[in-house]
């Protein structure tokens, strides 16, 4: 079954964010400042790869709980020259030719540095917090609270596949960013838009998780996992998306897609 409502969410680069730190400790603020720097040199350091991205999207219609399954997407993501392109190959495990942004329902892009950049570059003057100490797949890290204002916002949300025009709207967003102590690399990662009322899209918000993945014989920190959530009236609409089979880009490579396992 296909999603009702023609909704992307695209998360763009532009003028990004600022990490000045407000009322923390010399640690806290060293950690934030060491997070900001490994930020800066995140996307640069990326080599050229793919990797196979299933979506498993589901949709409760009345808003009460009763979850039901949508479609699964297997989608070719490339990353080549810094910039990310997302080409759908399977919808439910068959063919298709559909272009990824036209597809309809909740989509969502920008997981490979672009909301790292954006909420560490100076420019957003983002407002940090320190949340605390927590551990997270047994690794300490440091926990910080985030918003930028509109402003200084690159967020971008869009009920429908164009850019531009009254469906298309930049609104300020806060989170929360995982920092960990000893790489100064992000853990986790979330983000809440703060959408004006008479919006057709009323929430909307993502978490992405990174970890360590083999890219060409060597270890890069690369999104493992993700989790969009979307409200549109009483529609809540719930996107679980895993990366998988990370491997280096190069331009003989041959790529079967077959039908998406239970792996997730």
């Amino acid at each position: 079954m296909r999603a009702p409502a023609h909704l992307a969410i695209l998360t763009l680069l532009a003028a990004g964010a600022s990490a000045m730190a407000q009322e923390l400790e010399p640690v806290q603020a060293s950690l934030l400042e060491q997070a900001r720097e490994a930020a800066m040199r995140y996307s640069d350091s990326l080599p050229d790869f793919i990797c196979t991205e299933v979506v498993r999207r589901s949709l409760d219609p009345q808003g009460n709980g009763r979850w039901r399954p949508v479609d699964t997407l297997t989608v070719k993501l490339s990353y080549f020259e810094h910039k990310e392109d997302y080409k759908l190959m399977l919808i439910d495990g068959k063919p298709t030719v559909i272009e990824y942004r036209y597809l309809g329902g909740t989509l969502s892009t920008g997981e490979f540095g672009t909301s790292l950049y954006a909420l560490f570059d100076r420019r957003s003057q983002s407002e940090f917090r320190w949340k605390g100490w927590t551990t997270l797949r047994k690794r300490r890290a440091g926990r910080f609270s985030f918003h930028i204002a509109r402003e200084n916002s690159i967020y971008r949300i869009q009920n429908g596949p164009m850019t531009e025009g009254p469906n298309s709207i930049i609104v300020p967003y806060h989170g929360e960013i995982d920092v960990d102590e000893e790489t100064h690399l992000p853990l986790r990662y979330t983000q809440q838009a703060e959408i004006p009322h008479g919006f057709p899209i009323e929430a909307t918000g993502f978490t992405v998780d990174y970890e360590f993945a083999a890219v060409g014989g060597k270890q890069y920190l690369l999104p493992s996992q993700a989790h969009v959530k979307t409200r549109i009236g009483r529609l809540d609409a719930d996107n679980t998306v895993a990366f998988l089979e990370y491997r280096k880009f190069q331009t003989e490579t041959n790529i079967t897609f077959d039908p998406p396992s239970g792996k997730q």
